[in-house]
C-alpha cells in the first residue's frame, strides 16, 4: 500500500481536513486591536506534516489545509500570507532537520524544530504587521506599537507550537509508519 499514489492523495488530504478541524474546533480567541487574533495547535501540525510525510506532501497537506481554512472561514483576504508564512517556516524547519540533524528524530531534534517553527512564525507575523500597518499609512513606530498589540495570540500559538510539535510527534510517527517510511 505503500507504493500506491491514491493512498498519498488521500493521505495529504485527510491531513489537510486535520489540521482545518484542528483549527476550527480547538481555538481560543485572544484581543488585538488590528486582527482577529486566537490561539489554536494548527501550527504544531503544519511542522508535523513535513516531519512526517517529507517536505513535497507535507507542505502540500499543510498548505491545502490552511488555504481551505482561510477561505471558508472568512479570511480569504489574508490567505496569501497565511500561506507564505507557513512556507517559509517550513523551509526553515525541513533545512534544519536535513542540513543539521541528518533527519534524525532524537527528542531533543524535535524539540528544537518545534521552537523553532514557532519562532520563525512569531518574527514573521510581526513583521507581517508592521508592514501592512504601514502600507495603510501608520508611522513606523506606531506600526510597531499596533504589531505589539496583535502578538499575545502569537506568543500564545507559539508556545502552543513548541509543546505540542515533541509531544505529538512520536505518537503520531507509529500511525504514519503502518502506512510508508516517515519523510518519503
Amino acid at each position: 500500500m505503500s507504493n500506491n499514489k491514491t493512498f498519498k492523495y488521500v493521505q495529504i488530504g485527510i491531513y489537510a481536513a486535520l489540521i482545518i478541524a484542528a483549527i476550527t474546533f480547538i481555538r481560543v480567541p485572544m484581543p488585538s486591536a488590528i486582527s482577529n487574533s486566537f490561539v489554536h495547535p494548527g501550527n504544531a501540525l503544519v511542522i508535523l506534516a513535513v516531519l512526517l510525510m517529507g517536505f513535497k506532501r507535507g507542505t502540500a497537506a499543510a498548505l491545502i489545509g490552511l488555504f481551505l481554512f482561510d477561505s471558508l472561514n472568512g479570511y480569504f483576504y489574508v490567505v496569501h500570507f497565511t500561506l507564505l508564512e507557513n512556507l517559509l517556516v517550513l523551509i526553515m524547519v525541513s533545512f534544519i532537520y536535513k542540513k543539521f540533524f541528518h533527519k534524525k528524530d532524537s527528542m531533543s531534534h524535535i524539540v528544537t524544530l518545534g521552537i523553532v517553527g514557532a519562532l520563525t512564525k512569531i518574527v514573521l507575523i510581526f513583521g507581517k504587521h508592521i508592514i501592512n500597518q504601514m502600507i495603510l499609512g501608520a508611522t513606523s513606530s506606531a506600526a510597531i506599537a499596533m504589531a505589539i498589540s496583535a502578538m499575545p495570540a502569537s506568543l500564545f500559538t507559539g508556545l502552543v507550537t513548541a509543546i505540542l510539535v515533541p509531544v505529538l510527534y512520536f505518537p503520531l510517527k507509529k500511525i504514519f509508519q503502518r502506512y510508508h517510511t516517515i519523510g518519503e
